[in-house]
C-alpha cells in the first residue's frame, strides 16, 4: 500500500473510539454531545503526540455532522469527508505560535460574530494557545465570556500553566495523558499490518519507549525505519527490520550491554563495570549511547525499588531483568549511582572511555552511606535500629578539651541481643507521656538492664533521670504501659526496680566489703555519686582528683531501692 501523506497524518484518528489512551476524556465528549450538553469552550491539554488536536477535530465532526446515538461522528458523511480532507468551511485551525499577536486575535473576534455557513456550530481549533501574548489573551477573553450563539473555541496547549487563570475558569479543561507503553505498541501493530512492515517485537518496544508515550513521535520512527530497512526487496518480500538496526538508526546502546553495566553497579562490581566499558570501547561502541541506555536502566530499578511501576517499560523480560538486579541495592545506593553517571562528561571526551571509568569507580567505590537515613523498624512491634548511645564527656567538657567525634566515619557496632530487647521497650514508650516527661527517653538514660530471675533492675545515670522517672511512674497509666511493655518483650511479669547513682555506688561499696572481709573500704573511691555531677568536682576529676566519700541527707529517701511498678 502506497500513500504519499506520513504515517502520523494517514493514521490520525477519525472517531473518538479510535483516540488511543484517552478514554477519560473521549467517553466524556460522546456523553456531552448525545445529551446536548455542548459547551461553548474547551481547553486541551497535556504532552505532545497524544491526540489533543485530532480529538478536537473528532469534536468538530460530531457537533456538525450525522452521528450515532452514544455521539460518535459517521466517518463516511459529508461533512467528516471534508473536514478530514481539510476543505470544511465551518472549521477554522488557527496556530497560535505564528499568529499570536492581538491584530490576530481582533481578526477572529470579528470573524465570530458571522453564522455557520452550513454546519450548525462554527468551530475553532487555536493550537498552542500558551503562546498568545498577554494583550491578545486580553482580546480573546471578551469573546469566551461572551460568545456568540453557535460558536464553539478548543484551545489546545502544551503548557497549560502558562494560561492565564482567567482564560482556563472560562473554559472546561480536559487533560491527556501520556500514553502507555500497550497503547502504543498497540498502535504499531496496527500500523505494521496494514504497511506490511516486519520487524522484531524488540523493535516496536525500543520504539515505544524511545517515543515516550508520544504516538506522533512513535510512527514517525517506525516510518524512519521502514524507509530506510523494511521497504520491499527484488523479490517482493519485506526485509524485517532487526534490532541492530533499530539501535544503530535511533542512536540508542545494546540493551543487553547497557543492563549488563547496570547490573554491575548495581552489585558494586567495579572490575566488571570497567570490564563492559573497556570492551565497548575497543570495539569502537558509542559510549555516550552506553551511557544513557545504564542510565535508563537504573531509572527503572529506581522506581521498582520505590515501589512504583514504569508503565514504558511493565511486564517486559527487561523490567524483570532489572528488578533481580536491584533487589540487594538500597535506594540510596542507586540514587548515588545515577548522579555519578549524570556527572560524567562524556561529550566532550567521546572516543575517550576516561570519564565513564572515573564515574563507574565514582559510583561503586563511594557509597552515600554517611547520609542515609536510619532504616524504619522492620514492623510495628520491633525496635528500630538506634545507634549506641554516646558515652558522657564530663571530663572533657569541663576541661575545654572535647574530642571530635568520629561517628562518620567509625562504622556502628551490632546491637547485641540484650540491647535490642531494651530497645524494643524504649520503641513501646516513646509515646507515652502522662506528666512532664516522656518515658521512652528517660529510659534511654539508664543502663541497659538484663533481667536476674523474676526481676529487672534499671539503674539511672544520674538522680535527676531517676526522679523524673519516679514522677512519671506515679501515673497509672504510665505504669500500666511500661509493665505492658516489659511483659511483651521478655515474656514474663518481671518485677521492677529502681536505682540511682549513688544508690548503686552504694551497693557497690557493700558489695567490695564483703568480698574483702574486714579489709579498710573508706579508701575506695566512689563510683557514680550525686557530688559528680557538680561542674566543680568533675573538673577536679579531670585534673586526677578522687571521691572518696559522699555525705547524704538523712531524710534522703532516694537511698531506698524503689520496688516495682
Amino acid at each position: 500500500m502506497t500513500n504519499s501523506q506520513v504515517f502520523y497524518r494517514k493514521w490520525r484518528p477519525t472517531r473518538f473510539d479510535e483516540v488511543a489512551g484517552q478514554q477519560h476524556v473521549t467517553q466524556t465528549l460522546k456523553r456531552a454531545i448525545a445529551t446536548e450538553r455542548v459547551s461553548h469552550a474547551y481547553l486541551f491539554t497535556g504532552p505532545r503526540g497524544v491526540g489533543k488536536t485530532s480529538t478536537a477535530r473528532i469534536l468538530a465532526k460530531a457537533l456538525n455532522s450525522e452521528r450515532t446515538d452514544d455521539g460518535e461522528p459517521i466517518v463516511d458523511s459529508e461533512v467528516s469527508v471534508a473536514i478530514d480532507e481539510g476543505r470544511y468551511l465551518d472549521l477554522i485551525e488557527i496556530d497560535a505560535a505564528s499568529n499570536r499577536g492581538i491584530d490576530s486575535i481582533r481578526d477572529l473576534r470579528d470573524a465570530v460574530q458571522f453564522q455557520p455557513t452550513s454546519g450548525r456550530y462554527k468551530v475553532y481549533i487555536i493550537d498552542e494557545v500558551h503562546m498568545l501574548t498577554e494583550a491578545a489573551f486580553n482580546a480573546l477573553l471578551k469573546t469566551l465570556e461572551e460568545p456568540p450563539p453557535n460558536i464553539v473555541m478548543i484551545l489546545a496547549t502544551t503548557d497549560a500553566h502558562k494560561v492565564p487563570a482567567t482564560i482556563v475558569s472560562r473554559c472546561q479543561r480536559y487533560d491527556f495523558r501520556r500514553l502507555s507503553n500497550d497503547d502504543v505498541i498497540e498502535r504499531l501493530i496496527e500500523v505494521c499490518e496494514v504497511e506490511e512492515i516486519e520487524a522484531e517485537p524488540t523493535v516496536l518496544e525500543m520504539i515505544a519507549r524511545t517515543a515516550w508515550g508520544s504516538l506522533r513521535d512513535a510512527e514517525n520512527l517506525l516510518e524512519q525505519l521502514y524507509i530506510s530497512y523494511g521497504q520491499t526487496g527484488e523479490d517482493g518480500i519485506p526485509s524485517e527490520i532487526t534490532e541492530a538496526q533499530a539501535r544503530e538508526l535511533l542512536g540508542l546502546g545494546d540493551t543487553a550491554v547497557s543492563t549488563e553495566l547496570a547490573s554491575a553497579l548495581l552489585a558494586k562490581d567495579a572490575a566488571q563495570a570497567l570490564t563492559v566499558i573497556n570492551r565497548e570501547a575497543q570495539r569502537g561502541a558509542d559510549l555516550q549511547a552506553l551511557r544513557s541506555g545504564a542510565v535508563d536502566a537504573l531509572r527503572v530499578s529506581l522506581l521498582m525499588k520505590a515501589g512504583v511501576e514504569d508503565s514504558i517499560t511493565q511486564g517486559s523480560e527487561f523490567a524483570e531483568t532489572m528488578s533481580a538486579a536491584a533487589r540487594p541495592a538500597r535506594l540510596n545506593q542507586i540514587l548515588h549511582i545515577l548522579t555519578a553517571l549524570g556527572q560524567a562528561d562524556i561529550k566532550g571526551n567521546s572516543s575517550s572511555p576516561l570519564p565513564l571509568e572515573l564515574a563507574v569507580l565514582q559510583a561503586t567505590t563511594n557509597p552515600v552511606a554517611a547520609t542515609a537515613s536510619p532504616a524504619a523498624p522492620a514492623s510495628s512491634g520491633s525496635a528500630p535500629a538506634r545507634p549506641a548511645a554516646v558515652p558522657q564527656q564530663s571530663q572533657q567538657d569541663s576541661a575545654g578539651q572535647a574530642e571530635p567525634d568520629q561517628s562518620a566515619s567509625t562504622p556502628r557496632r551490632e546491637r547485641t541481643p540484650v540491647e535490642q530487647q531494651w530497645d524494643k521497650v524504649i520503641w513501646e514508650m516513646r509515646r507515652t507521656r502522662n506528666r512532664k516527661f516522656v518515658v521512652g527517653s528517660l529510659l534511654r538514660n539508664c543502663e541497659i538492664p538484663e533481667p536476674q530471675g523474676n526481676k529487672i533492675s534499671l539503674r539511672f545515670k544520674s538522680n535527676s533521670m531517676k526522679n523524673n522517672f519516679m514522677e512519671e511512674m506515679q501515673d497509672k497509666r504510665s505504669r500500666d504501659a511500661l509493665k505492658a511493655a516489659i511483659t511483651g518483650t521478655y515474656g514474663s511479669e518481671l518485677e521492677l526496680e529502681v536505682r540511682s547513682p549513688s544508690e548503686a555506688a552504694e551497693e557497690a561499696r557493700a558489695n567490695a566489703g564483703q568480698n574483702s572481709g574486714n579489709g579498710d573500704s573508706s579508701a575506695d573511691p566512689v563510683g557514680t555519686s550525686d557530688a559528680q555531677e557538680s561542674a566543680m568536682v568533675r573538673a577536679a576529676m579531670a585534673m586526677g582528683a578522687r571521691v572518696f566519700a559522699e555525705e547524704t541527707p538523712e531524710d534522703d529517701s532516694e537511698s531506698e531501692s524503689e520496688p516495682g511498678v
